[in-house]
């Protein structure tokens, strides 16, 4: 038979054990793809499809948008831009995608003066803030939407932008 004291002791661990007051939750801290992650990501795509590129190039799209694209792929017009918040602020407002488009894709043209005559480009936007993932799930917390995902969903776009332009584009 139970004393008093270990009843109550008793009681207390079931409370603790099922549920009871618990530390605050655990806050899962969310970040979008890394650029250097993206651009390692979008150079094997491309490699994969045998393209070769320049980075940097200057391009400029509608509303008279220029910056300098991280890739445009050599002999075509092709054109990627990984769109971080520091690309968002020193860019400005970048027009919007074609309504119902998921691929963020502008027509626009290199600038002349850097690579020769200025040529018709498709500039594919990708915006980090789509490529959000949680960074520090624990064994308690599990991640929503993990690295990985991000990390499939970027070569899935790549892919889609890709096969899009060799089927579409260069007519």
């Amino acid at each position: 038979m139970l004393k008093p004291s270990g009843i109550l002791c008793a009681f207390f661990l079931i409370i603790a054990g099922c549920g009871g007051r618990q530390g605050p939750p655990v806050q899962i801290e969310t970040r979008p793809l890394e650029k250097g992650k993206a651009v390692a990501i979008i150079e094997e795509m491309l490699a994969e499809r045998g393209y070769t590129w320049d980075k940097e190039v200057p391009v400029q799209v509608a509303g008279g948008v220029e910056f300098n694209a991280d890739f445009k792929v050599r002999d075509q017009a092709i054109a990627i831009e990984y769109l971080t918040e520091q690309d968002r602020v020193r860019m400005g407002e970048i027009p919007p995608a074609a309504e119902g488009s998921r691929l963020h894709v502008l027509v626009g043209r290199t600038v002349s003066g850097t690579t020769g005559i200025p040529s018709k480009v498709y500039v594919f936007f990708i915006d980090d803030r789509k490529f959000v993932y949680h960074s520090n799930p624990t064994s308690e917390v599990r991640a929503d939407v993990t690295f990985l995902e991000v990390d499939s969903r970027l070569r899935r776009d790549m892919s889609d932008f890709l096969s899009w332009y060799e089927n579409n584009g260069k007519r």
